[in-house]
């Protein structure tokens, strides 16, 4: 049984000591899944904070046969749905997503650090234009390290649906990055 696993299985039979180190171990992950997911980093405490609560809430309801991720991930979704109803639309996902990351890699110059900015803005941008679904699929896979088989489980969604959203939304990416850097204009 995994790390986190076991100590959701002990906060889920009261054990505050197990909750609180797996909030702790979780905090970090969650605050770059609601980053790379575009929230507004003046947000994003709060929503980690949601997440816990929620998690709090739910200890009771989990299920300690299942893996932890999926569920502590199906739990972020959801809170980041909320927030961007919220928000009343996408615009300030999109607008955290555009802002340019701190590259603050010391062996960069500043024509370096400039490209690698552009480059990290012109990736996010293509990301933000997936479909809701497909964005959050390869979000979970690639930055957040889930495997194939915990985002079918997060996202309730047969495992085949992921590998089909995370190729096509691959090759989207592909065309979009491609014809953008061959000089022609992204679509």
């Amino acid at each position: 049984m995994r790390q986190d696993d076991d100590l959701m299985a002990r906060a889920r039979q009261g054990d505050w000591d197990a909750l609180g180190t797996l909030l702790g171990l979780q905090e970090g992950r969650l605050v770059a899944f609601f980053h790379r997911l575009g929230c507004d980093p003046n947000s994003i405490e709060d929503l980690v904070q949601e997440v816990m609560i929620r998690i709090y809430e739910a200890r009771r309801r989990y299920d300690p046969a299942r893996p932890f991720s999926p569920w502590l991930y199906g739990i972020a979704r959801n809170v980041w749905r909320d927030y961007l109803r919220r928000q009343g639309h996408l615009q300030a996902a999109l607008r955290a997503m555009e802002s340019a990351e701190d590259l603050d890699s010391p062996g960069l110059d500043p024509l370096e650090r400039r490209q690698a900015e552009e480059e990290a803005d012109r990736v996010r941008r293509a990301v933000q234009r997936l479909p809701e679904e497909q964005r959050v699929t390869l979000i979970l896979r690639h930055f957040q390290d889930l495997s194939y088989e915990e985002i079918a489980e997060t996202l309730g969604v047969p495992l085949g649906t992921v590998k089909w959203r995370i190729h096509d939304a691959m090759r989207k990416l592909g065309q979009w990055l491609t014809v953008r850097r061959g000089g022609g204009t992204a679509r």
